[in-house]
């Protein structure tokens, strides 16, 4: 595998505590200064652009990222990934958090997403149906596909079991309309998910519920990408 650019980006997904990563911050500019936007924050998403080195590397930890099912266009979900391209960033980390595919996929597990497929959303605009990741973080329990949704409601039991079918190992509502960007603007990237509860278990799920197992396996992921990147 090719050696990662001195100066990275990685984005936390919701939940997700990724500031002890960081060495040291030099940094901190909110969505709305750097992009323009003035969203309501989403419980668990910071939004914001932390800048600080980790393992001698600069790096641009993004704090939460924008959805499709808050109403937003492509142009705007995206806006994150355009301002790291300006500010050189041409390697990104994304990380999720998801709902397991798999019967033995148990919450903190993490998934190395080798592709994301994309569900059929009208308001998507030259939606690819699959986007391949450049490159996989070693060290996770699983590799394999990430199917998106569009959200916010979580998927049913029928949809669920079509995921299954057709291959995919983790579900979620994030990350692909990036992806897309990432390959727009000539930006490598890979992904890992945090998987927070399995699909296959009739239990009742809130966001909540998936913001508070997400805090809590946020450890692991930060000593698995640091091991990574430095």
């Amino acid at each position: 595998m090719a050696e990662l650019d001195p100066k990275i980006a990685v984005v936390s997904g919701s939940g997700l505590n990724l500031r002890p990563l960081l060495d040291s911050i030099h940094d901190v500019v909110s969505f709305e200064a750097a992009c323009n936007l003035g969203h309501a924050p989403l419980a668990g998403h910071d939004r914001a652009f932390v800048t600080g080195t980790c393992a001698n590397k600069t790096m641009i930890l993004q704090c939460g990222r924008l959805h499709f099912y808050e109403g937003l266009p492509y142009e705007t979900v995206t806006a994150p990934v355009d301002y790291l391209h300006a500010q050189g960033i041409r390697t990104i980390v994304f990380t999720n958090v998801v709902g397991g595919l798999l019967p033995d996929m148990n919450p903190g597990d993490l998934v190395a997403i080798t592709r994301l497929h994309t569900w059929p959303f009208v308001d998507w605009t030259n939606r690819p149906e699959s986007i391949d990741t450049d490159f996989i973080i070693p060290g996770c329990d699983f590799t394999g596909d990430y199917r998106w949704m569009h959200g916010p409601n979580y998927e049913t039991r029928a949809e669920i079991e079509i995921l299954r079918h057709l291959g995919g190992f983790v579900v979620g509502m994030s990350t692909a309309p990036e992806a897309q960007r990432c390959r727009e603007l000539g930006i490598r990237f890979a992904v890992i998910s945090c998987v927070t509860n399995n699909c296959c278990s009739p239990t009742p799920l809130t966001h909540h519920d998936v913001v508070s197992v997400a805090r809590r396996f946020s450890e692991r992921l930060c000593k698995l990408l640091r091991r990574h990147l430095s």
